[in-house]
């Protein structure tokens, strides 16, 4: 499922019941992926569409202030502490264990297999994987009077859960104490899985323009946008569940949309030293409902940062100031994030991060987010950016890596 993700990541950004969920986390560059998803006040031209379009109108460093290109950036993130789809494999295997004791009359194979199933499904119910997958690129002009930014990115979501059912329990706790089986089948046991998966795609143009205010640059920027929405909802019985059918075409919807981000950011300080920026993405609400009903929600999101910067180093934060609604079945998330950056003979970038969830909890008992810890590298000889980065906690890990060129 996780390559089968990244792979509908790529799609989307080539192409393009009341319950409610959220649409995918924004897209983050390798950098910012590697400085605890802070980039609001910190983005470098390339990459300030994905964060905060009036960036590219900052005054940043002579090595930042060219022509700018990202091709690509990709990040995957996943979280399964239960190893859910392992889970499921081994209850099917199981299954057929209990089927061809069953064909064979071999009551005490049966009772044994019976047993170990009913351990399974007790421990697979409301265990629940995650998986989040990005890629994005970027070609960016930077100028006060004028900057502008062709950009374009996908992500994806997925969640899956195993819903076992108190009457298959039982039924195998009786036929493990001696009770008569039956083979098993979609008929049998009553079990499921259910697999939700969310993707957006971008493709915009960022403009930005720079403002003298007392000696210091106010800076202002838009990012149209055309937006693509599609989602997954693939719900079968533990016994013929299989991950590679989720993305079929009867389980699909999709849309398309505009929209837009704007942003501001103020540079001060007596050599610029100071930023700080507010980002609001999405700025029109909108959403698409799944095969059943449920309704992926794309709704306004506001981010304000702050950054200091001097010829070597670099200090940030970044504060949601909108909650981003859990996305299937996990916590809502609203991220408090710091990072740092070094950067050796403007050859050699070492980042680190760390973010932390105040999002309120949805009581979905799905994968809890909390604190994050990043790091990353970053190479950047004769122009040639190469960014690699991870991502840890105690529930998730992930990675992201970013080829890039400024001239």
């Amino acid at each position: 499922m996780k390559q089968k993700l990244l792979a509908l990541s790529i799609g989307v950004i080539v192409a393009g019941s009341q319950t409610a969920v959220a649409a995918p986390n924004p897209f983050q560059d390798a950098r910012s992926f590697a400085m605890g998803g802070t980039g609001v006040a910190s983005s470098s031209p390339a990459s300030a569409s994905f964060h905060n379009p009036a960036l590219l109108a900052i005054k940043h460093e002579e090595k930042h202030d060219g022509f700018g290109l990202i091709l690509p950036s990709a990040n995957a993130k996943f979280a399964d502490d239960e190893d859910v789809v392992d889970q499921i494999d081994d209850i099917q295997n199981e299954i057929d264990t209990f089927n061809s004791a069953v064909n064979r009359n071999d009551q005490a194979a049966v009772q044994a297999s019976a047993a170990r199933l009913s351990s399974q499904f007790s421990k697979l119910d409301n265990d629940t994987a995650r998986v989040d997958v990005g890629v994005g690129a970027a070609l960016v002009i930077p100028n006060k009077a004028l900057a502008v930014s062709v950009f374009l990115d996908g992500t994806v979501k997925g969640t899956v859960r195993g819903d076992i059912s108190d009457s298959d329990i039982a039924y195998l706790d009786a036929v493990a104490a001696g009770a008569p089986p039956a083979e098993i089948d979609e008929t049998t046991l009553t079990s499921e899985a259910t697999a939700i998966v969310g993707g957006i795609s971008e493709f915009g143009v960022s403009f930005a323009t720079a403002l003298d205010h007392n000696g210091n640059t106010l800076t202002l920027g838009v990012s149209p946008k055309y937006v693509s929405l599609v989602t997954y909802e693939y719900t079968a019985n533990v016994a013929s569940f299989d991950d590679d059918d989720f993305d079929s075409d009867e389980h699909e919807t999709d849309d398309s949309t505009f929209n837009m981000d704007l942003g501001v950011a103020y540079q001060f300080g007596d050599s610029g030293q100071w930023i700080t920026g507010l980002s609001i993405r999405n700025v029109i609400p909108t959403d698409l409902k799944t095969k059943s009903g449920i309704s992926m929600d794309v709704d306004p999101q506001a981010t304000v940062g702050v950054a200091y910067t001097r010829d070597i180093f670099t200090l940030t934060a970044d504060l949601d100031l909108t909650e981003n609604k859990a996305f299937g079945f996990e916590d809502d998330n609203q991220f408090i994030s710091v990072g740092g950056e070094f950067d050796l003979l403007d050859i050699a970038q070492f980042r680190v991060g760390a973010r932390h969830n105040f999002g309120s909890s949805n009581d979905s008992e799905g994968v809890e987010e909390d604190s994050q810890f990043t790091a990353g590298l970053g190479f950047s000889p004769f122009g040639v950016h190469i960014e690699l980065s991870g991502l840890v906690s105690s529930t998730e890990y992930g990675a992201a890596a970013e080829l890039g060129f400024t001239f």
